[in-house]
């Protein structure tokens, strides 16, 4: 005695049910929707805890405190080494005078 296999209209009944039931989207034209990206855990917290804090930098202390006159060895520096290649030519070209600008006025 052979069995005949359910209708269309039970399993379609069936399916909706199940999803219902395990929390699932019913779905039965298979359409993309997104939900598998949607239901992923966010991963922002696990990003911005893998990387370690940060410290205080100099120039926040300096920033809080100005009464010390704290000074920034390396900020000092920095614009000394500046100061010295300006004194030699070879300091950043004003604007508008840079490397662009003198090939345009070339080409007329």
């Amino acid at each position: 005695m052979a069995t005949t296999p359910p209708a269309k209209a039970v399993l379609n009944a069936l399916a909706k049910l199940r999803a219902k039931l395990f929390n699932n989207v019913y779905n039965p034209t298979n359409v993309r929707t997104g939900n598998k990206v949607l239901r992923q855990r966010l991963i922002g917290p696990t990003v911005t805890n893998w990387y370690p804090k940060q410290f205080i930098k100099v120039r926040e202390i300096t920033d809080m405190f100005p009464e010390f006159n704290l000074v920034n060895q390396q900020e000092k520096q920095r614009l000394e080494d500046i100061a010295k290649r300006k004194r030699r030519g070879k300091g950043a070209p004003k604007k508008g005078k840079g490397k662009r600008a003198t090939i345009s006025s070339k080409k007329k």
